[in-house]
């Protein structure tokens, strides 16, 4: 996929754990292994947002910040901090992670700190949802949803673990208090299961959970970032 946000990845050579955790949830991104390649890569590609491993470079961090400040002034920077270490303001990062921390964070805070509408990407294990396309990939395979769709598979991503009621899905997607028939949720539910599910009558995402709704399914299946 090479149509997500724009991420400069900015850590050692050979480190790519990073990478793997960005590209698997829609993200494309662009490396350099130290504060030159930095700076060249984040002139060229002028990035959505940077991503700084300084504990890995022999720059340090805070100098490295200030020349993508100078350098690509809008663009928010995240800063990856070892267990124990210590920050400030002054480092000129707009966020901080400690680790250990499980990939799910990282991801969250970097579509927090997108621009307007370039974090409109959700993923869990290997499905990426392209909400603005209506794009659902999984497996290698791409699904486009219908709007009705799309507002659903949203509703129920954003909101995962939780488990939502027909009612707050009808109001949230059809704009209606109505529950006299509720068929056309029901048919909604099937077809969103036919994009994300290997086996839709086997469902592992979408469960029903009966008597009250759906949920959408959170598994954690990275372990912490070390």
């Amino acid at each position: 996929m090479g149509n997500g946000p724009v991420i400069l990845l900015v850590q050692g050579a050979g480190r790519d754990r990073l990478t793997n955790i960005l590209e698997r949830n829609g993200f494309v991104v662009r490396r350099a292994h130290n504060g030159k390649q930095a700076v060249a890569q984040a002139l060229e590609t002028q990035p959505d947002l940077a991503l700084i491993d300084p504990s890995s470079l022999r720059i340090g961090g805070a100098r490295l910040c200030q020349r993508l400040k100078r350098t690509i002034e809008s663009v928010p920077i995240i800063w990856v901090l070892d267990e124990g270490a210590t920050s400030t303001e002054n480092d000129g990062a707009d966020f901080f992670l400690q680790r250990p921390f499980p990939p799910r964070k990282l991801v969250d805070k970097m579509r927090e700190l997108l621009p307007e509408g370039e974090g409109r990407v959700l993923s869990a294990g290997d499905i990426v949802f392209h909400i603005e396309d209506r794009q659902v990939h999984k497996g290698g395979l791409e699904y486009r949803l219908t709007p009705k769709q799309a507002n659903l598979l949203e509703a129920l991503m954003r909101k995962a673990g939780e488990v939502l009621s027909r009612r707050f899905l009808m109001k949230h997607v059809w704009n209606t208090d109505y529950l006299g028939d509720t068929r056309t949720l029901d048919v909604h539910i099937r077809w969103v299961r036919e994009a994300i599910e290997d086996n839709p009558s086997s469902p592992v995402y979408l469960r029903t959970v009966r008597g009250v709704g759906y949920r959408f399914e959170v598994f954690e299946t990275e372990p912490s970032e070390d």
